[in-house]
């Protein structure tokens, strides 16, 4: 009887766990990473060597909810509900701002440059002078979770403006399905997810661009 209850115990947790995997593809949910060119060409990239990069999170939607404020409420709902710790929400709140400046956007940055110096670009957050501008607007964010015996990796959609000195546009990129979920599966808090996003958009990003740019005579 002992046995059988271990074998069931098994079964239930492999369930689980090849469940995750259908639902979310083994590396994201199921819906691979995709990048295109929205308007413009890259020809204006050309001979470019330093980018100032500059972020807008103000139209994001996350997860269910069509704008962040709506998901923050829900959070807070949520929270309220542990009577045991009033400042719980405060915590998540200061906590999913902060991860921005602190880990989202140094992540993006040194992706980006770790990819483009193999052209002679360098990027640089809120830089004061450079040769144009990237505009970084996150129109969506999946959190995603990890409990443990199942998982969902974050991932990001992005809108990626090059700018000229003037403000005009050069090119504008869509990114897609940016998954991201650390390889030793310990990415227990969103923070942890979401800034292997960020480094994987930026890798899309510039590999596609890089990659253009090469068949250009």
């Amino acid at each position: 009887m002992k046995n059988l209850k271990l074998l069931l115990s098994a079964f239930v947790l492999i369930a689980a766990f090849s469940n995750s995997l259908a639902q979310y593809g083994g590396s994201g949910r199921g819906v691979r990473p995709m990048i295109a060119i929205n308007s413009g060409n890259v020809a204006g990239l050309k001979g470019v060597k330093n980018v100032n990069i500059i972020y807008d999170y103000s139209k994001m939607a996350v997860g269910s909810f069509r704008n962040e404020a709506d998901y923050l409420k829900k959070k807070e709902d949520d929270y309220k509900k542990d009577k045991k710790d009033a400042g719980k929400y405060e915590k998540f709140k200061t906590g999913w701002i902060n991860s921005r400046k602190e880990r989202y956007e140094p992540k993006f940055e040194a992706m980006f440059n770790k990819t483009a110096m193999k052209i002679g670009m360098m990027g640089k957050n809120y830089a004061t002078t450079a040769d144009i501008t990237l505009k970084i607007e996150t129109v969506f964010t999946e959190p995603g979770y990890n409990i443990g015996i199942s998982k969902m990796p974050a991932y990001i959609d992005l809108e990626c403006t090059f700018l000229d000195k003037d403000g005009k546009e050069i090119v504008r990129y869509f990114v897609k399905n940016a998954v991201g979920s650390s390889a030793m599966g310990f990415d227990y808090d969103a923070g942890s997810r979401l800034v292997e996003s960020y480094a994987k958009a930026a890798k899309m990003l510039v590999k596609d661009f890089m990659k253009k740019l090469k068949k250009l005579k």
